[in-house]
């Protein structure tokens, strides 16, 4: 039988010839979340054997990952902010750079006990407002997402998590369905910001397998923002914050949109990368 050095050896050559990125990463990945097997007999048991199936099963995610599926995809999972979501090629691959979103509410709401209401906007996985409701116990929110695919993934994420008596999920486009009189402490959003003229620059994993919806907005990247300024001031409750994510060139014209629609404290956030990453915004 196929020794755990071979399949190593098989799998490695076969992410080499895709081009694949990180290889040792990815190999590991794909056998240690197929096989179900630990980091640590990864590390010390190359010798370990393993069946035909077990083989074939590994292989079969790696010809997925030769073409450029996302390895969150094929793998249904990924980590954010140290919690565990489920992935569909419904929603977006929730990425670090996002956790600045996470940190830059925590910098601002320092009170872990406060009874916040918080909404996301474009939820798809449901992330941010997941991994937010795990920081605040006694927070409560509202996710929209106009893909409903998108939103059965949150929900099951919710569940998996034990957070769903605190999430609610609605279908809708950004605000829409939202009752007029309610207000939120935190609202939240990593809308789509691609330029469509970027596109063909992606990566295959981005431009061939995640939701365009979630990914691109007009030429400019910048339809989206200026949906959002309209409407979202109306739901923000004396003291709240708006965090939303930007792409990296955007800060100076996103901020032009929100101060345009009466928006007069912005604060810019960097990511791990020191590239401007989101906005902290209050009326």
């Amino acid at each position: 039988m196929p020794t755990l050095k071979q399949l190593r050896d098989d799998v490695r050559k076969h992410l080499l010839n895709a081009l694949i990125d990180d290889v040792d990463l990815d190999t590991r990945l794909l056998i240690t979340e197929t096989l179900q097997i630990s980091e640590l007999d990864y590390a010390l048991y190359p010798m370990r054997e393993f069946s035909d199936q077990e083989v074939d099963q590994v292989m079969t995610n790696v010809r997925k990952r030769a073409k450029r599926q996302p390895l969150s995809q094929i793998l249904a999972s990924k980590e954010f902010w140290s919690l565990d979501f489920k992935v569909t090629r419904d929603t977006l691959t929730p990425r670090p750079d996002s956790e600045t979103l996470i940190e830059a509410v925590l910098h601002h709401f320092k009170d872990k006990e406060a009874e916040l209401s918080i909404l996301d906007l474009g939820t798809g996985t449901g992330c941010l407002l997941l991994s937010l409701l795990h920081e605040y116990p006694r927070a409560k929110g509202v996710g929209i997402d106009i893909s409903q695919k998108a939103l059965q993934v949150a929900h099951e994420n919710a569940k998996s998590l034990k957070l769903d008596e605190r999430a609610t999920f609605m279908p809708g486009n950004w605000t829409e369905p939202l009752n007029k009189d309610i207000k939120f402490d935190i609202i939240i959003s990593n809308p789509p910001y691609i330029s469509l003229h970027e596109k063909d620059s992606l990566d295959p994993e981005v431009k061939d397998y995640e939701p365009a919806t979630a990914l691109f907005a007009d030429e400019a990247g910048l339809a989206e923002y200026q949906k959002l300024a309209k409407q979202v001031g109306h739901y923000l409750s004396k003291g709240g914050r708006i965090v939303i994510e930007i792409g990296f060139r955007q800060a100076d014209s996103v901020k032009e949109i929100f101060i345009s629609n009466g928006f007069n404290n912005i604060t810019l956030y960097k990511d791990l990368g020191e590239r401007d990453r989101c906005l902290i915004i209050e009326k």
